[in-house]
């Protein structure tokens, strides 16, 4: 497996840095990839390798003030106007993967906050693309979305954009690790397998918080995206695979995933796929020991090779 490792000018002429994966000889298709929140796109190697053997090339960036990029290497941000930024940086690098993979078919993949960024970013930059995976979402009521809004807005005015705080740590993690109680780590909402959960605590470009900054501009992306507007300049004959383990909290244990499936179905998708997985819970490609993440590989692999 071929491995380069890249940059690229995002929003505002800030240097990103990226991974790409390359097959032998030249790709039949590009998957970019948009990670989740405190991680980076050096954790998907596994998920590369399975897309490399179908003759697939992978890609990605680390997301503003995570992984590589510069910012507290605790406390994951985005910074002010940073989603916005965001978006644009998606932008300007499928851009790049065109230019440099003119023949072959692109596709996007968004995990968790990244599914929330790509949710934003279809409905704003309808691309020619062959399809999009949508992994680890979820909805929410926006009255319950509105009201954590203002409260996170006072812990920013408290301590800063860029900063957390025991209220945001609360309302974000520590909700989701409740669920699993009694919890061996404040992370076991994400994976059940130990040997890949440890992995993750240990990887020192992994950042434990989020600020309450980045988590008002998810809330606001949550609003949106689950908004009477949502879907309104999608292409709707785009197939879509949305995947989640059952045993997600993020999307209310699948719950929250249905209600997305029946807002595309009610909004005219045609080509709509949703697999809840047995035996995951959010971090569903690491969920290796139970063979969730052999499962959800698997899954996606036949997806794109329909």
């Amino acid at each position: 497996m071929n491995m380069e490792k890249i940059q690229f000018a995002g929003e505002g002429g800030m240097t990103i840095p990226g991974v790409l994966w390359l097959p032998e000889g030249g790709p039949r298709a590009v998957f970019q990839i948009a990670h989740g929140m405190t991680e980076h796109m050096g954790r998907y190697g596994r998920l590369a390798q399975a897309l490399i053997e179908k003759g697939v090339a992978v890609a990605g960036f680390d997301l503003r003030g995570h992984g590589e990029n510069p910012g507290d290497p605790d406390c994951a941000s985005f910074g002010e106007g940073g989603w916005e930024a965001s978006l644009e940086d998606m932008h300007r690098f499928s851009l790049s993967l065109r230019q440099r993979f003119p023949e072959a078919r692109h596709y996007m993949l968004g995990f968790s906050l990244g599914s929330f960024l790509l949710r934003e970013y279809l409905n704003r930059y309808p691309e020619p693309l062959s399809g999009a995976v949508i992994l680890g979402t979820g909805h929410q009521p926006d009255a319950v979305l509105s009201l954590m809004m203002a409260i996170v807005k006072g812990q920013i005015r408290q301590a800063g954009f860029d900063k957390t705080t025991p209220l945001v740590k609360k309302l974000t993690f520590e909700s989701y690790n409740q669920k699993f109680r009694p919890n061996r780590t404040p992370s076991d909402w994400l994976c059940e397998d130990r040997e890949q959960l440890d992995a993750y605590r240990a990887d020192p470009l992994c950042r434990e918080n989020i600020s309450a900054g980045l988590f008002w501009q998810l809330l606001g992306a949550m609003k949106r995206t689950g908004g009477r507007h949502a879907y309104d300049h999608w292409n709707k004959d785009l197939p879509v695979l949305l995947l989640s383990g059952e045993n997600d909290p993020v999307g209310d244990f699948g719950k929250g995933v249905c209600r997305v499936k029946r807002a595309m179905d009610r909004a005219g998708f045609t080509h709509v796929t949703m697999h809840l997985i047995p035996n995951a819970r959010h971090d569903l490609f690491h969920e290796e020991k139970s063979g969730a993440a052999e499962n959800a590989r698997r899954i996606l692999t036949d997806w794109l090779s329909r």
